[in-house]
């Protein structure tokens, strides 16, 4: 059964159930938002789809303890982001973003990574995209974490300011200004890397 976003609450409750198919139908509804975030958190596509596993692993084992059905979408965002958060710094302990790769595939507007990017542009357009795309992903790599993931649900995921408030236990206020501080930094750290 194709399911899209919001998941309705009978999936839910399938789900705490131990319906595995119920599961197998949330997965796949909510895989590329999963993924999105973890590869923009992150900037590597390996490791965004390792985590991504992980992030489903944990709402499998953690599902019943769910209390509101209707509170899903921020419950897995944040479990999400805490996965983030926590391979961004063993990776960071390992040096790990010292070894990063020009060959490493970077997502488009709908967050797959195809193989060959805009297949109807000309190859000059195709090659000018790819870099900006690495260059933002670069400068997003260079943010404080957090100023990296108001960008990532506001700007590039599409999170309402009621959504963030609820995801990440933020008043909208402070949502607000912490992302003008960060499209700020963000903007600085385009324009000090493009001279």
């Amino acid at each position: 059964m194709k399911i899209s976003p919001p998941i309705p609450r009978e999936v839910i409750e399938a789900c705490k159930a131990g319906d595995k198919e119920a599961f197998e139908d949330l997965v796949v509804c909510y895989q590329k938002k999963v993924f999105n975030i973890a590869y923009r958190m992150l900037g590597h596509f390996e490791e965004a789809k390792d985590l991504a596993q992980e992030v489903f692993f944990t709402v499998y084992q953690s599902i019943c303890d769910l209390r509101e059905e209707a509170k899903f979408e921020p419950w897995l965002t944040q479990i999400t982001l805490n996965h983030c958060r926590n391979r961004w710094k063993y990776l960071k302990r390992r040096q790990y973003f010292k070894t990063d790769s020009i060959d490493d595939p970077t997502e488009i507007e709908d967050g797959t990574v195809p193989k060959t990017l805009y297949h109807t542009d000309h190859p000059a357009s195709q090659y000018e995209k790819k870099m900006i795309q690495e260059m933002v992903q670069k400068g997003l790599l260079r943010l404080k974490e957090d100023q990296r993931e108001i960008i990532v649900l506001r700007d590039l995921q599409g999170y309402s300011y009621e959504e963030m408030e609820t995801t990440l236990g933020l008043a909208m206020g402070t949502i607000k200004s912490k992302l003008h501080r960060a499209r700020m930094e963000l903007k600085e750290i385009l324009e000090k890397s493009s001279q």
